[in-house]
């Protein structure tokens, strides 16, 4: 008991599946952990068996079925040199007891060992060699066959699975047959392993299939008339009319066109007079069938299963063979596929089942003709398929909905492979059998995923083919035109987002270099130009959707300084027609459009650094310009401030970039992703040329208070109605419903931030506690606003009571009793009409202040992320830049004083983000020299900033901010005492009790000091 429990232990419960210690021995051998030896002996095996032969063939024999590779190939030279200089009984024996009787195990990979080692040996048996009649004259091929079929049958009860095991070990065997290439040199051996597999077959309904594939991989060794004798017996036996007789007769016409096949079932399957058999046999349902052989004995069928018959493999090897782009081989394609697959298995009577598998036939032909013959691809988008397509993938509860999306990323991986199926794909599914709104039916995103494929080449046919079915409304389609034209607009945008980079390739006649740049100019153009090919013209809704996408386009493809150059190309192609402009607009739109033209030829005459600025201006002309016929009242204003901007550059003026931070300023203020992009971009082509003006300027806005009063500072220079009006545009419902999943999520960005250092804040009890202090905090704070509601309603219901001479249910004690109950006079009704509604407005009035302030403040917040969004550019470019340690203080001042947590974060980062751009910099250039003194005073104005609050977030970002000014003095040996000492001072102070601090601000410095020490130590050794 105890030998057989090691054994099963090995092999697994039923000998089928390795244990996971086999696993793990197999994943050390593959890692190296553990090799063995596979220098196995390759002497003569014994007749008789010695305990020493019985190790030596139970190791090679156990290596032989092993699931590696490496260890199966050198187990089987072994045996097979070893065998093949062994005796005629040896050889019998091993045969008998070993080699066929391993094929009906399961044990990892035996039948494949097993079945390499018979093959090897068969072929020296009965091959070229014909070691039978030289050497082994007993082993004859009909004593070798019945060896094998003594081994493979089933005898008694046994379980089914060794059933299963005896029958596939006999298929193994008779494959092992079949690639010894040995059958056909005596006319007496094929005749007798057909019938097996007829048996077999006809046996075991479930073994037919893979019987069907040893004869199709028989039949190019066999020669014609044998294939003749061969089809006549399949169809005698009833064999021809099944799936795997189709697969045969296929097969064999292949390997010989001149073979004369059988009158019956078929001469040929892909015959169209036979196609309708051919589909009622495919559709593996024949059984339920009405048609004329209803009456006729019909073949076993078996169980369904999701493995795809080897049959479609053939039939789809006989399409691709065929001529590429004929029209034959269309014509018999779409007769076949739409006979076979869309009126069989996706017929209004077809079994789910059938639908699953012609799912799984249309995904193999789509790949197999999307690397090997392209044409013949749009045949497979018949009427029914569609249909069953789009229905079951549109919601999740259908039946088929993961079969139906794994159709759709097929044809996304097929145009991935082939970019030219791109058209043909989008027409049939936006086309005919398929629809324009082809995602929104199906709840997918599949138009969107195959249009990131377009190329230069395909670009324009792409758009021609997404435009036509919108431009001409038919009368049927009347109601839906505006629909389309929107989803029309989506589809425009999304080709152009998701656009790849553009190659360094010759532009066509129209300038135009890559697929962004075309779908920005589609936009641009239905955006606000009349287009005569349109009937029904643009409406003005269609006309919004179009200048809100373009809006979310320019601002998710400006990547790179090329980007901007088309962008401001499209801006200046663009006929404004469908825009009513003013005298005075037009001027200034005209005057715009040429200096945009001259800022970019001068930026391919400059060098890099001023060519970006050039770029960068250009870009905000074309924005303003945009912002222009959208008619943006302060357009004008920026416009002009551009023009002065662009002479003071030109004539080298000093206060060009104070005025280019101003419009900056001006264009981030308004909630627009386009408007953060665009900003974020011109502003780090000008990080350079950025003065100590310009950066106070920058700063300003952080001071201002989060509050109505700081709202009406830093937007008093702006038209506060119009500002209020996009505000209120902004959060309204109907264009929260349309703005762009991308959009939201950009704007939302802004308050995800990790915590400082990356870390989460409660890593140790001095955080936990901080935390704990900030949360109270914050529990107050809502405590007080709660009561403050309470108040205000109570006051309310105080007001209604007077009015009405009532009281609320919970006060019946203490009201006065009234027996009045008469009814009140008309007059008396009007007064207090009047009364409730005086009450009621000067409610809303409360309600609407509340709500202002409420406006003002996250206007604020947000307002300084996106001056804190400039500045983290600044000092990612300029961080060796004396002028990026002004930026320190007013930093620290954000941390300590607003009451938005994520801007707090946001500016502790920015901190953290200048000092490791510092180190990359001053790694790039170690020469860099700061002014001791007012780097010194630096440092002690954050000493003392630092200890204005004990909160953790602030301390940390002090510290990170203290350590970086001690960074720029490092560069000189001589400001380490000074450091050390304006340290020792601060900490001095703290212990005296004048100052508190955190802890860490001191355990940071000597952390960072000791890592000095370490670097000056490795330098010094290195020197020696």
């Amino acid at each position: 008991m105890g030998k057989r429990k090691r054994g099963a232990n090995k092999t697994g419960a039923n000998g089928s599946q390795p244990t996971q210690k086999r696993a793990k021995t197999d994943q050390s051998l593959q890692n190296g952990a553990e090799t063995t030896n596979l220098e196995l002996e390759k002497t003569p095996f014994t007749e008789t068996l010695t305990s020493e032969a019985r190790r030596r063939e139970a190791r090679v024999y156990d290596l032989l079925g092993s699931a590696d590779s490496d260890e199966r190939i050198a187990a089987a030279d072994a045996i097979i040199t070893g065998l093949l200089a062994s005796s005629e009984a040896a050889l019998e024996r091993h045969l008998d007891n070993r080699l066929f009787r391993g094929l009906a195990s399961s044990r990892n990979a035996s039948r494949v060992g097993f079945s390499l080692v018979i093959a090897e040996i068969l072929n020296q048996l009965f091959g070229l060699k014909n070691l039978a009649e030289s050497k082994y004259p007993g082993l004859t091929f009909d004593k070798v066959l019945n060896i094998l079929v003594e081994k493979t049958t089933p005898s008694g009860h046994i379980p089914g699975q060794e059933e299963r095991d005896c029958y596939f070990g006999r298929l193994f065997g008779i494959q092992c047959f079949v690639e010894s290439r040995i059958l056909f040199e005596e006319e007496t051996r094929w005749p007798k392993i057909l019938d097996l597999l007829l048996k077999m077959a006809e046996k075991k309904v479930w073994m037919r299939s893979h019987c069907g594939w040893v004869i199709v991989e028989s039949l190019p060794q066999m020669g014609q008339d044998r294939a003749e004798e061969t089809l006549r017996k399949l169809a005698d036996a009833g064999l021809g009319k099944t799936a795997e007789g189709i697969g045969i007769w296929m097969k064999a016409q292949s390997c010989y066109p001149g073979l004369k096949t059988p009158a019956k079932p078929w001469h040929d399957p892909m015959n169209p007079a036979v196609l309708s058999e051919v589909a009622r046999v495919l559709k593996d349902n024949v059984a339920q069938d009405n048609g004329e052989d209803a009456a006729i004995a019909k073949a076993k069928q078996g169980g369904w299963s999701a493995q795809l018959h080897f049959v479609w493999d053939l039939i789809l090897a006989a399409f691709i063979g065929q001529e590429a782009g004929g029209k034959q081989s269309k014509d018999q394609l779409k007769l076949f596929w739409t006979t076979v697959i869309d009126d069989g298995l996706f017929s209004k009577n077809a079994s789910d089942a059938q639908k699953f598998r012609g799912f799984v036939i249309f995904q193999k032909f789509l790949q197999g003709f999307a690397t090997e013959n392209v044409e013949l691809a749009r045949e497979l988008f018949t009427r029914n398929l569609m249909k069953c397509l789009m229905n079951q993938a549109s919601k999740e509860d259908r039946y088929l909905h993961r079969a139906a999306l794994k159709s759709l990323q097929s044809m996304e991986k097929a145009v991935q492979a082939s970019p030219e199926l791109l058209l043909p794909i989008l027409k049939e599914l936006l086309g005919k059998h398929g629809t324009y709104d082809f995602d929104q039916r199906t709840n997918t995103k599949t138009i969107e995923n195959l249009l990131q494929w377009a190329t230069p080449d395909n670009a324009k046919s792409t758009l021609k083919l997404l435009r036509d079915p919108v431009v001409i409304a038919n009368d049927s389609a009347a109601g839906e035109v505006e629909k389309f034209r929107q989803v029309y607009a989506g589809y425009v945008s999304k080709l152009a987002t998701q656009a790849k980079p553009a190659s360094e390739t010759p532009s066509d006649g129209d300038g135009i270099t890559n697929v962004a740049e075309l779908g920005v100019r589609e936009l641009a153009a239905c955006a606000y130009s009349i287009q005569p090919q349109f009937k029904p013209e643009l409406s003005e809704k269609s006309r919004e959707v179009f200048r809100r996408l373009l809006a979310s386009t320019i601002g998710k493809v400006m990547r790179r300084r090329a980007d901007a150059e088309y962008l401001c190309n499209a801006v200046i192609s663009v006929e404004p027609t469908a825009v009513n402009m003013s005298n005075e607009i037009k001027t200034e739109q005209e005057r715009a459009l040429k200096a945009m033209r001259k800022l970019l030829k001068a930026s391919k005459k400059s060098d890099s650094k001023n060519a970006g600025a050039s770029v960068g201006l250009a870009l905000l002309y074309a924005i303003t310009v945009l912002q222009l016929y959208d008619g943006a009242p302060d357009a004008i204003s920026i416009l002009q401030d551009l023009e002065r901007c662009s002479e003071k550059m030109k004539s080298k003026e000093g206060g060009s970039s104070e005025l280019l931070v101003e419009i900056l300023l001006s264009l981030v203020s308004r909630q627009s992703p386009m408007m953060r992009q665009i900003s974020e971009q011109v502003f780090e082509a000008f990080t350079s040329q950025i003065s100590p003006e310009t950066l106070e300027l920058l700063t300003e806005p952080l001071l201002a208070e989060e509050n109505e009063k700081g709202y009406q500072a830093l937007f008093e220079n702006l038209d506060e109605d119009a500002e209020m009006e996009d505000a209120e545009g902004s959060g309204s419902e109907e264009e929260a419903e349309d703005m762009d999943e991308d959009e939201i999520s950009e704007i939302g960005s802004d308050v995800e931030f990790v915590t400082l250092n990356g870390v989460d804040a409660t890593a140790d009890g001095e955080d936990g506690d901080e935390d704990e202090d900030e949360d109270e905090d914050d529990e107050d704070a809502d405590e007080e606003q709660a009561e403050a509601d309470a108040k205000e309603l109570a006051d309310f219901d105080d007001a209604l009571a007077k009015v009405l001479k009532s009281h609320r249910l919970d006060k019946d004690k203490d009201a006065e009793s009234s027996d009045n109950d008469s009814d009140m006079t008309d007059s008396e009704m009007m007064a207090l009409d009047d009364k409730l509604v005086e009450v009621f407005k000067q409610r809303a009035k409360k309600t609407g202040k509340k709500k202002e302030k409420k406006d003002a403040k996250e206007s604020v917040i947000m307002f300084k992320h996106r001056v804190l969004d400039l500045l983290a550019l600044y000092v990612k470019h300029e961080a060796a830049n004396p002028l990026a340690f002004n930026l320190l203080l007013p930093l620290l001042d954000v941390v300590r004083t607003t009451t938005a947590k994520p801007l707090a974060n946001k500016a502790g980062v920015a901190i953290e983000n200048f000092s490791k751009a510092f180190k990359k910099a001053r790694a790039v250039n170690s020469d860099v020299k700061f002014d001791a003194e007012a780097q010194f005073a630096l440092m002690r104005e954050i000493h003392h900033q630092a200890a204005k609050d004990m909160s953790h977030a602030y301390g940390r970002a002090a510290s990170a901010a203290s350590l970086l000014v001690a960074s720029s003095l490092f560069t000189d040996k001589e400001n380490i005492d000074g450091i050390n000492a304006l340290y020792a001072k601060t900490f001095a102070e703290c212990q005296k009790g004048a100052i508190k601090m955190q802890g860490f601000f001191f355990t940071d410095w000597v952390n960072w000091g000791m890592g000095h020490a370490a670097n000056a130590t490795g330098q010094t050794q290195g020197t020696l």
